[in-house]
């Protein structure tokens, strides 16, 4: 149960992810700290770099939705949510290199933030899944997922060491174009590492073939043009091409490693990810009164820049045997540009997010015992602009924000950890968290009427853990664990004023309340050593106080409202009294003769509100993956089935934001894809990779999408390492 420095393990030679088994894994994520997958009494997946390099993703999300282990919502090609036991957006938390990407403007609905993270730059990626409070605190209610880039690397003597890899890929489906090139140089005491990654998507094909119970279904029949200072209605010559989804985006992460002596260590890590404007597919094929109702609905430029410092110390003392310190800035630019089909004035709401954080976690082993504490502060300041302009003359006037600008949110939390190896068969995991979250905002009332000029908000909440792992004879391991958490209202559920996509109009609501779950799980697991490994979880998750979109009355009492020139239905995040989420996930993986691999993945889940007695929204349908990797000298090929099942009508929630104007008219029904991915190794340098993704070309539409997927897919990918 020894620990081992994070750095000091990212510098590690990669090992051979096709020949080894998960338990035996060094994870991070459970407890900001080292310890062995074995151990922990909580659900991890580890997605390696070997994984990424053979699954070869376009995005982040789609080498998350490739494993089979995360369901993944997309609303245009340039998004991508993350669902983990169905907990979606800002129920589930997102960390890079340790700081949290989640700020005070993340929304219930769908997320693309996962995008500003390039796969390239990755060294793994953990799924915790589960309530995550105790080490996180507020908004890992489902799970966490912790992304780690690639690390600096010190020379092995007084020499210099130089590492780089290039790729260049090309994929048919949205006429993908990427270039890569990561570099690190490594002496004695300094390293660096400089990742970029530049990608050009056109507009997205989807597949042909299927669905023949909806003739037509997600074909792309018109679309709006300016022509001549005119909006026009344009017939598409390609009805399988979904037009304007297609965008660019530049991702580039640059560290410093100083390290005077074996126990202190200095990182310096920048990350910078922007992109194009991004249409939003779904919208702009939203009709009314049967024509098409927006001739602009996009995101502008999603900007994010995170710079932090890390200081490790590992010379041990009385309080630790290993510190790790972290402040971190973060600047996140966010926009909506929307104009309806025949005006010219365009409505523009930007958002700009600057997060300041500090994190500070330790590590002491006494005897048996293994205890880690430490301390997190972040502070969050939101600029929110509202402005119409004219694309005829230029002008510009100003319109309601989305947020109320200049709020802020801040949260503190102490947590402590703890870890007792009772007996060699027996462990024991506890842990306890103190969280406390603070919202200041002033609105500006002459766009929307509101009963209050400004809102102050604090809640605290104190959460934990208690699990135990029984490592059993013949390699069965069981584990069981209880876990409280919790997620604190932000900006986007208090105060924002939105328009959704089904006609309603989303008011503030000063009056919520946190919400909370308690997290039931216990999973067995059988290990033959390097021949097989399979493992059953069942999680039970109880929510109180949920946070839910239900009809709310304006602030003078009626259920309409004139919002912008319209009259809209009012509704309003409000606290549930209590809801459910249940189900089971399945892992597998088999080592055959003849140098192949199966692997197995297998998702259930199941969610309703208890006090309405209606459907949870973001619950996904039955979904998993199934691969047979072959593996030998050079050559390393894999086919797969990737598979949702079907999601009914009744199985919807009524208000939920699962997009079912975008479903046939029975639901989302269920599909499989056929992927065959291959890679071999010419020389010490060059490697090519090629494959063919939904090689049938199914046409389908995963759950709660707005966007068709891809079609027949053929990638090519050429890389060049040193």
């Amino acid at each position: 149960m020894a620990s081992v420095s994070l750095s000091a393990w990212a510098q590690r030679p990669t090992p051979d992810s096709s020949r080894t088994f998960g338990l035996n894994e060094i994870v991070v994520s459970a407890n900001r700290a080292q310890e062995r997958k074995a151990d922990i009494p909580q659900q991890i997946d580890v997605l390696s770099v070997r994984q990424i390099r053979l699954q070869n993703p376009a995005t982040m999300a789609d080498a998350l939705q490739n494993t089979g282990w995360v369901f993944v919502q997309k609303s245009q090609l340039g998004g991508g949510s993350p669902v983990l036991r169905g907990f979606e957006a800002n129920k589930i938390l997102l960390v890079v290199d340790g700081v949290r990407l989640n700020n005070a403007i993340y929304r219930a609905g769908h997320l693309q933030n996962i995008l500003s993270v390039d796969a390239n730059s990755l060294a793994r990626a953990e799924i915790l899944n589960g309530a995550g409070a105790v080490p996180y605190g507020s908004d890992a209610l489902g799970g966490v997922i912790s992304l780690y880039t690639k690390s600096p690397r010190l020379a092995d003597s007084t020499g210099r060491r130089v590492y780089a890899t290039n790729l260049l890929r090309y994929s048919t489906a949205a006429r993908e174009r990427t270039a890569h090139t990561d570099f690190a140089l490594g002496w004695r005491r300094w390293a660096t590492f400089t990742s970029l990654t530049a990608t050009d998507f056109d507009d997205l094909r989807k597949g042909r073939n299927g669905l023949d119970k909806y003739p037509g279904f997600g074909e792309v029949r018109e679309y709006v043009e300016r022509q001549n200072s005119r909006d026009v209605v344009v017939p598409n010559r390609d009805l399988h091409r979904q037009k304007f989804t297609g965008y660019q985006q530049l991702d580039v992460v640059q560290k410093v490693l100083f390290q005077p002596q074996a126990a202190q260590r200095h990182l310096l890590n920048l990350h910078y990810s922007t992109t194009s404007h991004v249409p939003r597919f779904d919208r702009l094929q939203t009709y009314r009164n049967g024509a098409l109702r927006y001739a602009e609905w996009e995101y502008g430029p999603q900007k994010r820049f995170l710079g932090s410092y890390q200081l490790e110390l590992t010379q041990g003392s009385s309080l630790y045997d290993q510190l790790r310190l972290t402040p971190a800035v973060q600047a996140v630019e966010e926009s909506r540009l929307v104009r309806d089909f025949g005006r010219d004035s365009r409505q523009e709401n930007i958002e700009k997010v600057r997060v300041l954080s500090a994190n500070l976690d330790l590590l002491k082993t006494i005897g048996k015992h293994e205890l880690r504490y430490g301390a997190e502060l972040t502070n969050n300041r939101v600029r929110s602009i509202g402005k119409a302009v004219n694309v005829a003359t230029g002008a510009t006037a100003p319109i309601a924000t989305r947020y109320p600008d200049g709020s802020t949110y801040a949260t503190t939390g102490v947590y402590a950890a703890h870890r007792w190896e009772i007996t060699d068969v027996l462990i024991l995991s506890d842990g306890l968290r103190y969280s406390r979250v603070r919202v200041n905002a002033e609105f500006d009332q002459r766009f929307f009427a509101v009963p209050f000029n400004r809102v102050s908000q604090q809640s605290a909440s104190l959460d934990g853990n208690l699990g135990l792992v029984a490592m059993l004879p013949a390699g069965f391991r069981l584990s069981g664990l209880v876990a409280t958490g919790f997620r604190a209202p932000n900006m986007d559920d208090l105060n924002k004023t939105f328009e959704q996509n089904n006609g309603a109009l989303i008011i503030p609501n000063t009056g919520l309340k946190p919400e909370r779950v308690v997290n039931y799980e216990a999973e067995v697991s059988e290990t033959v050593a390097d021949r097989l490994l399979i493992g059953v979880t069942g999680f039970y998750t109880t929510l109180l106080d949920a946070l839910v979109v239900r009809p709310f009355a304006a602030p003078d009492g009626s259920t309409t409202v004139v919002y912008n020139g319209q009259t809209f239905s009012t509704v309003a995040t409000v606290n549930t009294g209590r809801a459910r989420v249940r189900g089971l996930s399945a892992r597998t993986q088999v080592l055959l003769p003849a140098h192949l691999r199966l692997d197995g993945a297998l998702t259930y889940t199941q969610g309703r509100d208890l006090t309405a007695n209606v459907p949870l929204d973001h619950i996904s349908p039955l979904f998993g993956r199934a691969a047979l990797t072959f593996q030998h000298q050079k050559l390393m090929a894999e086919g797969s089935v990737l598979f949702n099942g079907r999601k009914r009508l009744a199985d919807y929630s009524p208000t939920g934001e699962d997009n079912l104007p975008q479903a046939t008219p029975d639901g989302a029904p269920g599909w499989s894809t056929l992927n065959l991915r291959t890679s071999f190794q010419f020389t010490r340098q060059w490697a090519l990779q090629a494959g063919i993704e939904n090689i049938l070309d199914t046409n389908y539409r995963v759950f709660a999408s707005g966007v068709s997927a891809a079609g027949r897919n053929v990638f090519f990918t050429v890389r060049f390492e040193r």
